[in-house]
């Protein structure tokens, strides 16, 4: 029972400001995912989730009111006022659509979270847009309005439908957002894998440092997993899982896992400049099922390289739906890096049947990671990926057992 949220009208959050130049955050993300898992045939055999717009009291567990406020008043601005508005923020587009779009994406993934934690569904993926982890309590930033994630978290908590949650960002930029939230909350473990380039890479701020982890009650339940530089792999991540992340959830036993399901450390990504597959995407979320029960949802937040990031949904959502895993059903990187250097124009323009997805998927045998899995699995880690998981490990020691076995 895997579920997915998707709403066309979260398209219509536009950049005002070049319409020829289309804009990193470009509203054929979702669609690209979307047109992906149809053409594969997942979505026949998942649910469609209601999406219905996030109130204000939701968002105001996360967000200052002066802010909403200024949020909504967008729905009346001029495209001058607009465009005058959004220089005020850092790395923000708007349009009189935002205000809903952002409401939309937020309740998407709560709605999607809600039928996971009252286990009418198993996990789900939130097809959701605009992103969310950078927007801070005060100010948006990062191509993001509203933080999807903790707005649902703090939701959820409020009901008592959860005590704890685990959120897992592998997005290639520090989701800062999340972190200013949660950052002294025992009752939410973040663990983010990021690019950081000494604090150089966006959000540009050594809040994603590996020494920020946690104050007061919330002391070691932020994880920040910094890499040095860009081109990190799967072996990288890999090793960050199985070393760091996974026993620390075990130990947490959180009631849900969400993960800020960024593709833009994907291969041929423009901005991320990494080199994580799809097969390596699939990996990690089969990990990440065997805690919480199988609890688990996907919330998009980047990813700028259209086939980059349908291809790495699709692998993510075999393994929540136990799809056994066989060669050739998921596309390899070479066939969309020939894409990557193409204009806009000849990306829209390639036919369908250019991508061989497979319809015939295989259901009788559940996916067993420890039996079958993709190669990536024991891909290994670079020299510098390995020295910075191995100094988060040792820092991490103090407030985790299990990392001390």
């Amino acid at each position: 029972r895997v579920g997915y949220v998707y709403d066309v009208r979260m398209k219509y959050h536009q950049d005002l400001e070049d319409p020829q130049d289309p804009h990193p955050e470009d509203p054929r993300r979702i669609y690209w995912i979307y047109n992906i898992l149809k053409v594969a045939g997942c979505l026949d055999i998942m649910k469609n989730v209601l999406v219905t717009p996030v109130t204000d009291d939701k968002i105001l567990r996360v967000h200052e009111r002066q802010y909403l406020e200024t949020l909504k008043d967008t729905e009346i601005m001029e495209r001058a006022t607009l465009l005058e508005t959004q220089k005020k923020y850092d790395s923000v587009f708007l349009c009189k659509e935002s205000q809903y779009c952002a409401r939309m994406s937020a309740g998407g993934l709560l709605a999607l979270c809600k039928d996971v934690v009252r286990g009418k569904l198993d996990s789900g993926l939130a097809i959701i847009r605009p992103p969310g982890h950078h927007a801070c309590s005060a100010v948006p930033m990062g191509f993001c309005l509203l933080n999807n994630i903790a707005i649902t978290v703090r939701d959820l908590q409020a009901r008592k439908m959860v005590n704890k949650v685990m959120i897992v960002d592998w997005d290639v930029h520090h989701g800062n957002g999340i972190q200013e939230v949660f950052y002294s909350d025992n009752t939410v473990l973040y663990a983010s894998l990021h690019r950081y380039d000494e604090g150089e890479f966006y959000p540009s701020s050594t809040d994603g440092g590996m020494d920020m982890v946690g104050e007061g009650e919330g002391k070691g339940y932020n994880i920040n997993i910094p890499w040095a530089t860009a081109g990190v792999s799967d072996g990288d991540y890999i090793y960050a899982f199985k070393k760091l992340l996974l026993p620390v959830a075990r130990q947490f036993c959180p009631d849900l896992i969400i993960v800020a399901s960024g593709f833009d450390a994907a291969v041929c990504d423009p901005i991320g400049e990494c080199d994580v597959t799809p097969e390596c995407y699939a990996c990690m979320t089969s990990m990440l099922k065997s805690v919480s029960n199988g609890k688990l949802v996907l919330s998009l937040e980047g990813g700028y390289n259209l086939d980059a990031i349908a291809n790495s949904a699709l692998a993510c959502v075999k393994p929540l739906l136990n799809i056994k895993w066989k060669a050739g059903h998921i596309p390899q990187p070479a066939i969309y890096l020939a894409y990557a250097t193409l204009s806009e124009e000849e990306v829209n323009g390639v036919p369908q049947s250019k991508y061989k997805y497979s319809s015939s998927w295989d259901t009788s045998n559940i996916w067993n990671p420890a039996v079958e899995v993709p190669n990536c699995y024991s891909a290994q880690p670079s020299e510098l990926g390995k020295d910075t998981v191995d100094r988060v490990l040792d820092i991490h020691k103090e407030y985790w057992t299990s990392l001390n076995m």
